[in-house]
């Protein structure tokens, strides 16, 4: 659209040209707020609701990150933290807000979701009645309970602090407000009966899994769950980078002797509806409107046709196949919030290629973001390790450069109109007719229950068949993923119908991208 006005100076009085400087200051102040849309939250894309919005514009969320302790754990730098991913191009991070953490140093040394005792940032405020876990104070100093019905303002000072840096630097805040309990954690909660003052929580460790049930022996630990849903979307309401996950793997119940008992979605259902009620009653009395979501295909119901459902949280790559699967046809943003934790493995071996497959894999099958949960970031160590630092940042970097290229507002998953021979695996995304993205690999699911992908180096050529894609001219090129490099840029002209593409020679991955020019 092209404006043309023409004014003679001489036309306008004092009061003309006052008014026009006033309208001229307004046009600019209503293209600022179109430029950054309207300074709304981030929210599910209107035209494609695969993808996010952020400021207008449409985005992929990718990253590597640090365990979700980075609020609650007193010891970690997050200013240095969301400094380093600003400045690699990442643009997400994930939290747990205090309604579930870990015992210190749980799974890696520096574990931020594993404070050390007394080093815990929790939103409770402390009572003066000592007897609460030792681990909960600092050695040598008594543990005072917590009071429930107040709120710690230092908590919530660091909790908006945090968001507000990240917001700065354009990085979402992935907030999920629980996690399926463990045996080993339940005793430490601020909700768990020897650490409050209230007497709340009046079942031990054996029976952690009530936490997300609405027993009647959980009743009185739901008030106060429902109070902190409320507190922390009222808390984080001013903010536009924020996305909430109601429960990470609600139907958990980890067990003394490390097992996992899997509740049932009928015991789990209705604790998270009531969850789910909390956070909309409290956003309703507030200006802003956040996106909300839960976890599907991994140890919870799948709620994701509800309408409130806005985003689906899946995790590690079994999962996530199952998701792609079941719930991608709902139509609405899925995020691979969870992968396998690096540095740890919950299947071995697990190695920084490993990591690469699974992140590319997921977002060429059409998801809207990738969480790369690193145990190299740790307290102390807020910048990764060298492993995170030459390969799995600068890796995921490319990722995210290769399908910012793409027009998001109509590409979808393609991934079943790609066959290739042999035992390469596939993922895709298209608009077909006008752009390809295709992700090629050597490698399967470990060999438990799907934490991540194995890759199994070689030198491969392969063919791949792109069906339907209609006559016209394309630019294609080859991109290495570990390096961005491209191999073998040409132009094809193609008279329509399934395209067969042989890839140049690779060692693990290979992804093409293939646009189609004017005529």
């Amino acid at each position: 659209m092209a404006w043309s006005v023409v004014l003679s100076s001489a036309s306008l009085g004092a009061r003309g040209r006052y008014s026009l400087g006033r309208a001229l200051a307004g046009f600019a102040l209503l293209l600022g707020l179109i430029r950054v849309g309207w300074a709304e939250p981030i929210r599910v894309y209107p035209e494609n609701p695969h993808y996010f919005a952020y400021r207008g514009t449409p985005l992929v969320l990718i990253a590597s990150d640090q365990h979700y302790g980075a609020v609650i754990d007193r010891d970690f730098d997050f200013v240095k933290y969301l400094e380093y991913l600003a400045a690699q191009g990442m643009n997400v991070t994930r939290i747990y807000p205090g309604g579930m953490f870990e015992s210190p140093d749980k799974w890696l040394p520096g574990n931020p979701l594993g404070p050390l005792p007394g080093r815990q940032v929790l939103p409770w405020e402390r009572s003066d009645q000592p007897g609460a876990n030792p681990a909960l104070a600092e050695k040598g100093q008594p543990s005072f309970k917590f009071d429930l019905d107040r709120w710690n303002p230092a908590y919530f000072d660091r909790l908006r602090a945090f968001v507000r840096l990240a917001q700065q630097h354009d990085i979402i805040v992935e907030i999920a407000f629980f996690n399926g309990m463990y045996d080993v954690c339940w005793p430490l909660m601020a909700l768990y009966h020897r650490n409050n003052i209230q007497n709340v929580g009046r079942y031990e460790a054996s029976e952690c899994g009530l936490f997300t049930t609405a027993d009647q022996r959980n009743r009185d630990v739901i008030r106060y769950q429902k109070a902190y849903v409320a507190k922390i979307a009222t808390e984080l309401n001013e903010f536009d980078n924020v996305i909430f996950d109601l429960c990470d793997e609600p139907n958990l119940q980890g067990n003394p002797d490390g097992s996992v008992t899997t509740l049932t979605d009928e015991q789990v259902t209705p604790w998270l509806l009531e969850m789910k009620e909390a956070f909309l009653a409290a956003e309703a009395q507030l200006p802003k409107k956040h996106v909300l979501g839960q976890t599907v295909q991994s140890l919870s119901p799948d709620l994701s046709a509800e309408p409130w459902c806005d985003w689906l949280p899946t995790e590690y790559v079994g999962p996530a196949s199952r998701a792609f699967e079941r719930n991608y046809r709902v139509g609405k943003p899925l995020v691979n919030v969870e992968s396998d934790y690096f540095g740890y493995g919950l299947s071995k071996p697990y190695t920084a290629v490993d990591v690469r497959l699974e992140g590319w894999w997921f977002i060429l099958g059409g998801g809207a973001g990738f969480i790369n949960l690193n145990g190299e970031f740790q307290r102390g160590q807020e910048t990764g390790g060298t492993i995170t630092q030459s390969e799995i940042i600068p890796q995921k970097r490319i990722l995210k450069e290769f399908i910012e290229q793409f027009e998001l507002t109509r590409l979808k998953r393609f991934s079943e109109s790609v066959k290739a021979k042999g035992e390469v695996m596939v993922s895709a995304v298209a608009e077909p007719g006008r752009q390809y993205g295709v992700y090629l690999f050597h490698g399967g699911q470990d060999s438990g229950w799907g934490a991540h992908f194995v890759s199994r180096p070689g030198r491969y050529t392969d063919q791949v068949t792109l069906v339907g894609v209609p006559a016209g001219r394309y630019a294609l090129g080859w991109v290495d993923p570990a390096s961005g490099s491209v191999t073998a840029p040409e132009t094809v002209r193609w008279e329509g119908g399934d395209l067969e593409l042989t890839t140049p020679e690779y060692s693990v991955d290979v992804a093409l991208r293939m646009v189609k020019l004017p005529d």
